[in-house]
This record gives structure tokens, sequence and C-alpha cells, in this order.
């Protein structure tokens, strides 16, 4: 099982495939009719043009009208009603779960859509028993704050670094009970310039646990499912294709929600609180536009594609509350196809960045060239120079996605998973020469000059010293050898990660800082994590790590 694992596992390499985490549907505030909704922080917030109402704000800060009394077909009492039944959900359902509290949990969708795989976790138990030394949290809470420009919420830091370990033996020790191996995935890049700190954490199934049919995140997404029926099982309820429509509030206190299902209006009174854990906003244009600084229409679609599905539901429930946004610009996730630190240029044939950056730092870089389009280029000498590289090719060794610390990597299973894959793909062309490069990667003529240009002197570079990006010597190769490879780089949205001002408790906050009882954020509903972007490069895996961490806590504070 294993094998088969790690034979699809470079599929990641290129396009980002799954969709943001299930949430809920449009939510609401009963009991707020008559008062204006909170307008978000305007901070470094780009203006929504077009999207904008005719009032000059954003459509979606409006909260509906109230569902009436006499529209309610049913009341639920429970302790804690979590919207959103993805990673972040399912798991402070189950934490919930696991301190006694009845827990009633709603999914708008059939089922939750799961966008990873990779747990980032600073210090589980696995790492000891694999014999990897153990990160110092002080260090690498300082380089988060210090990658994010200090724009996120430190506390929230500290409290994901110095707990995510615990919560993971936690997570992990439940999916052993379920039949899964966790395995430790190498990603740790030794790069001085650009740091990762752990490797990351993946589920594979034993035989039997569960049929993935080629579905890269099927382990993950049965994990849900269990996660799901320990809710159930414990006396509390869990109904999919039902969505919160609108918070109720008692006195400034969240007290639960109205949610709608083919039966009608349902009222679910939450003693303990609501939990916001409904996923991402990407997929709402109009949020896109006004929270984020990206003209995301003047892309390529050849070279950028957003695959979210998130519509922000969580996030207009707590504005239309009194919550908080974080200031903007929000960060997003964005991925894009491998290139390690090979030569990279735009559509005008230009080199236009230093190779040697993250994923993230690569994308944005890609993002601001004309129509967002690159190109990465190398040689046929790849296999002799790829070692090289690995330790430190944009902070995060793509080679290592889905390897196993303990399995080595080979040229034959680059070309066999990787090459493959992106040719297949129609994202990797090849050509004998640098001329008949360019004309397959539909360049110009007048683009066409200026990339041959380009690559002599990149050439001349590899020799003198690259003046003028600045690009370390070791990661510097001459493109010199037939076949010529050009990747055309996809930026990939994956999901927004900018979300609601909360503490390190998850407790919803307003913009004078106060706490709104009663209501709380996880997963891309909350904001604080992330500053400037999405950092995995401290942390690889973090996403997922931040869900199990912050839910697994959640859990045992509204138990207190």
């Amino acid at each position: 099982m294993h094998e088969t694992r790690n034979d699809t596992a470079l599929s990641r390499r290129g396009f980002f495939k799954a969709a943001a985490l299930g949430g809920a549907g449009l939510a609401g505030a009963t009991m707020l009719s008559g008062c204006a909704p909170a307008a978000p922080s305007s901070s470094g917030v780009a203006a929504g043009g077009d999207n904008l109402a005719a009032t000059g704000e954003p459509s979606f800060l409006t909260a509906p009208a109230p569902v009436g009394a006499d529209e309610i077909a049913e009341t639920v009492d429970v302790d804690v009603l979590v919207i959103g039944s993805g990673i972040a959900g399912a798991v402070t359902a189950s934490s919930c779960t696991e301190q006694g509290l009845k827990v009633f949990l709603v999914e708008k969708a059939e089922a939750p859509r799961n966008i990873g795989l990779d747990y980032g976790l600073v210090n589980p138990s696995i790492m000891a028993e694999k014999d990897i030394e153990p990160v110092d949290v002080y260090e690498v809470v300082r380089d988060h704050m210090e990658k994010s420009c200090h724009r996120c919420r430190g506390d929230k830091v500290y409290r994901f670094m110095s707990e995510s370990g615990a919560a993971g033996d936690w997570y992990l020790e439940k999916a052993r009970g379920y039949g899964f191996v966790p395995e430790v995935i190498a990603m740790k890049s030794n790069s001085d310039h650009f740091k990762n700190y752990v490797h990351v954490v993946e589920l594979w199934p034993d035989e039997g646990t569960v049929t993935d049919d080629g579905d890269w995140y099927a382990a993950t997404k049965a994990m849900i499912a269990n996660l799901q029926q320990e809710v159930v099982t414990a006396g509390g309820e869990y109904r999919n294709l039902t969505e919160a429509v609108q918070l109720l509030t008692d006195g400034g206190r969240v007290t639960g929600a109205v949610c709608k299902n083919e039966d009608g209006y349902l009222q679910v009174n939450a003693a303990k609180g609501v939990v916001l854990a409904a996923g991402d906003y990407a997929a709402d244009p109009e949020m896109l536009s006004y929270y984020t600084a990206w003209d995301f229409d003047s892309f390529d679609p050849d070279f950028f594609i957003n695959e979210s599905t998130g519509t922000g539901d969580g996030h207009k429930m707590g504005l239309w509350a009194g919550a908080a946004m974080q200031p903007g610009p929000h960060p997003l996730m964005t991925f894009m196809a491998y290139a390690y630190s090979y030569l990279r240029v735009n559509n005008l044939g230009q080199r236009y960045v230093n190779e040697d950056t993250g994923y993230t730092g690569g994308g944005n870089a890609q993002l601001i060239q004309p129509a967002g389009a690159s190109w990465a280029i190398w040689d046929d000498k790849w296999r002799e120079e790829l070692p090289a590289q690995m330790p430190y090719a944009g902070g995060m060794s793509w080679d290592q996605d889905g390897r196993r610390i303990q399995d080595p990597w080979t040229p034959e299973g680059e070309e066999a998973l990787a090459f493959s894959w992106e040719t297949e793909s129609g994202l990797l062309v090849q050509a004998d020469s640098l001329e008949e490069l360019a004309g397959a990667m539909g360049l110009a003529p007048e683009a066409t000059e200026t990339f041959l240009a380009t690559v002599k002197r990149y050439n001349e570079l590899v020799d003198a010293g690259d003046t003028d990006f600045g690009k370390r010597p070791e990661l510097m190769a001459k493109i010199e050898q037939p076949p010529f490879y050009g990747l055309r780089m996809n930026v990939e949205l994956g999901v927004s990660v900018g979300g609601l001002t909360t503490n390190a408790d998850s407790e919803c906050l307003t913009e004078a800082g106060e706490v709104i009882p009663g209501l709380y954020a996880v997963g891309n509903n909350a904001g604080g994590l992330f500053g400037i972007d999405y950092n995995e490069v401290t942390i690889p895996g973090i996403s997922l790590g931040r869900c199990v961490t912050f839910g697994w806590l959640l859990g045992k504070h509204l138990a207190k």
C-alpha cells in the first residue's frame, strides 16, 4: 500500500487539485436587525471596484433579514454548534465530544471538501521516534513572526508552535486507532536562506483502511468521516446538506444559529458557544477583490488557477455578529509547479527573480509579471544538478514531496513520476534548441530574442557570479546541453487564509479587541496566524497542523 501511495505522491507538484475545506452556508445574525454590521478594518484593504454595492460598501456587509420565529420547524438544544465539518470543524467537534460536550455539527455540502494531507507539527512524539532532533520553539516563533513582518498575532503563533506537538500526538493516536500508519515525510530544508524547521506527517492507509481510488486526499477525508462519527456515537448530531443561515444572539452573546435544510429551518441553541469552521472566501469574487491586493482579472488563466470553493459564509456570519476581520490586505495560500531553483523567465523572455525563493514568494513574484506568466528553464544535465539543489531550492525540497525520510530520491523516480505527469498535463515542453523551446512556449518573436539573450547572460553569470539578482553560486547551472526544458509555472490559489480576528483561545474579537461571548472561529475562518502570505516556508503543512491544534485546544477550552 505504501508503494502505491508513493507512486502518486508527486501529482501535487503541478496543479493543486483539491478544493477548500467544506463549511456552512450563508450566515446572518438574528436579533441584529436595526444594527449596522461591523465594517472590516480599512487598513490596507483594497477597494472593491465594480463589486461594491450602491451604498459604497460591499454587499456582503449587509446582513439578511432575520428568520421569523414562526418559520422555525425544529429546535435543538446542545452545548456546542460547529458550523462546517472539514478538518478544522471535525477536529473541534471530536475534541468537544471527548470532553463530554454535546455537539451539533452541520455541513452545507453532501460532504466537506478537503485541501491537504501534510500535517505540520512542532515536536510531536513521532519525530523523536524517528530520531529527529527537536525544534527550538522560540527560534521558530521568531522566524515565523519575522517572515510575517509581525503582521500576525504573536499569541496565536506561540500557542500553535508550543502546543501543536501535543495536539499532533492526540490526533495521530486517533489515526492509528482507525488503522492509519503515520509516516514522516522528508520536507525539512537545510537552507539558511529560506529555512523550514520540520518534516511533515502524513497518514498512510494500512491494507483495508481506506480505498483511495487515486484520490490524493482519501486518508484525510476518511479521518474526517471518523471524527464525524465520533460525534454521533457520543449522542451528538451530524447533519450534512444543512447550512447555517443566521446567528442568534442574546445580550451580546452568541447563543446559537438558525440552519436550513430540505425540511425547512431549524434553530440550534448552543449553551457553550458556536464555532465557525466554514472554510475560506476565495470563491467569492467580491470578498476576494475587497480583502486582497491582487487584480486577478488581469492574469492569464493558463498561468493562474483559483481552486477555492469557499464563499466566505463563516466570515460573513462573524462580521454580521460584530466580529472584526484581520487588517488587510489578506494573505492567500498560493502554490506553484515545482522547478527547484532553475532560471525563471516571463512571457517577455526576461529573467525577473532570484530563483532561490519559496513557492509562495516565487508565486508572488510571478503574479506581478505581465499576465502573471512565468516559465522555468533547464537542460539535460538536471540529473547531476538536482542533488546539489535539494537542500536549498525554494526553501522547500519539492523533490521530497511524498517521500518518506527513509526512502531515497532517484533521478529515475523523478523522471517517471514528476516529469511524466508534467508532460502529460501539458505543462512541460522540451526541444533540441533554445529557439525551438521558445516556440513551444509560445513566445513572440521579440520575446524569443530577449529569451535567447537572457539565457546567454545567465550562462555568463554561472561563471562570474550572479551580479544581477544575487543567487547563490551552488544553485547556478548553465543551460547549454539539449534537450532543453520549459515548465509553465502555474500559480494556484488554494484558499484564502485571512480571517476573523481571534485570540489564542479562538474567541472572536470586535474591532475594539473585546471578546464576543459564545463565538469562536477555527481553520480558514480564523485570522492572525499569517501576516503577509501563507508562510509554509517555516512550517510545511502548517494549515492542517493549525486546524488540528486549535480544534483540539478549543474543545478543552469550551469544556471549562
